[in-house]
């Protein structure tokens, strides 16, 4: 059984127009055409350690990880494999009703803690509890989602 076809105007193809047919049909079926190649994945080894490490100070960043501890009613201390050091402190200008091991949604603003600057405006107290903190970033968080 043979297939006859017919172009448009009526006419048979001529063999020219037959091989580009079937040209245009393999290079479809291989893939050509469908935009640049995705990019392969990178290494674990090839970017910044952690969320936080990528983050600007003054940049806005989000962040879900579960409560690890409460420090104060303002602050607490969240836990996630994509944190500096697994650790992050949080602090807020509202009581937050979240507690170990819940898990939140934060959104914020990446901040320099430094104790003294900041314990007047979110009301920290024990500044022995906050000294492995001193210098390092901290999110000052004006969005948090508790997931239970």
């Amino acid at each position: 059984m043979t297939r006859q076809v017919i172009t448009m105007a009526g006419q048979r193809p001529t063999r020219r127009t037959a091989i580009a047919a079937g040209l245009v049909a393999v290079l479809i079926a291989a893939g050509c055409g469908r935009g640049p190649a995705p990019e392969p994945p990178r290494s674990a080894g090839t970017g910044p350690p952690s969320t936080i490490a990528r983050a600007e100070i003054g940049g806005r960043l989000t962040v879900t990880a579960a409560v690890d501890r409460v420090v104060d009613d303002t602050a607490f201390v969240v836990r996630d494999a994509d944190l500096t050091d697994g650790a992050l402190l949080v602090l807020t200008t509202t009581r937050t009703q979240a507690s170990p091991p819940e898990l939140v949604t934060l959104d914020g603003v990446v901040i320099l803690f430094a104790y003294d600057g900041l314990a007047a405006r979110y009301g920290l107290r024990a500044p022995e509890a906050y000294r492995a903190f001193e210098g390092q970033r901290a999110l000052a968080a004006d969005q948090i989602t508790v997931w239970r």
